[in-house]
């Protein structure tokens, strides 16, 4: 079932997602994927997230500072493609590269299979642009 955090990110699609990790942990290669499109450098063990959406108190989230979940809640949204903003400033911080985007970045050293299955998650533009026709 898809499950799409405030960003547009879908958890479901994250390996770094909760339920993700107990069913298959892929957390090394995921920073490795994310080192290598995001020059990001999170060690596996800090690679856990109950989600954006997670209420419980002791909630892990691998950006306990989001500035894109602290706007959607300040405004009372369900995610960024609500917002007469979108896409702003706040959500550009956590946009993710779509297909295009990591093929142009890697060039010759792109792998689809690798996109689709550690970095697809993170296509929020095309995700909330999509759901944002959709609604009108």
């Amino acid at each position: 079932m898809e499950k799409v955090a405030m960003c547009g990110y879908r958890c479901d699609l994250c390996s770094g997602f909760a339920p993700n990790i107990k069913n298959k942990d892929e957390r090394e290669m995921l920073s490795n994927v994310w080192n290598k499109y995001y020059d990001l450098n999170i060690p596996t063990e800090k690679i856990y997230c109950d989600g954006c959406r997670c209420t419980k108190e002791e909630a892990k989230r691998i950006d306990k500072d989001c500035p894109v979940r602290k706007c959607v809640i300040k405004n009372q949204l369900d995610n960024c493609g609500e917002c007469i903003k979108f896409p702003c400033g706040i959500f550009n911080e956590r946009k993710g590269l779509s297909f295009e985007e990591a093929k142009e970045k890697l060039g010759s050293s792109f792998c689809a299979n690798e996109y689709n299955s550690y970095l697809l998650a993170y296509d929020n533009l095309t995700r909330l642009g999509l759901y944002r026709e959709n609604e009108n």
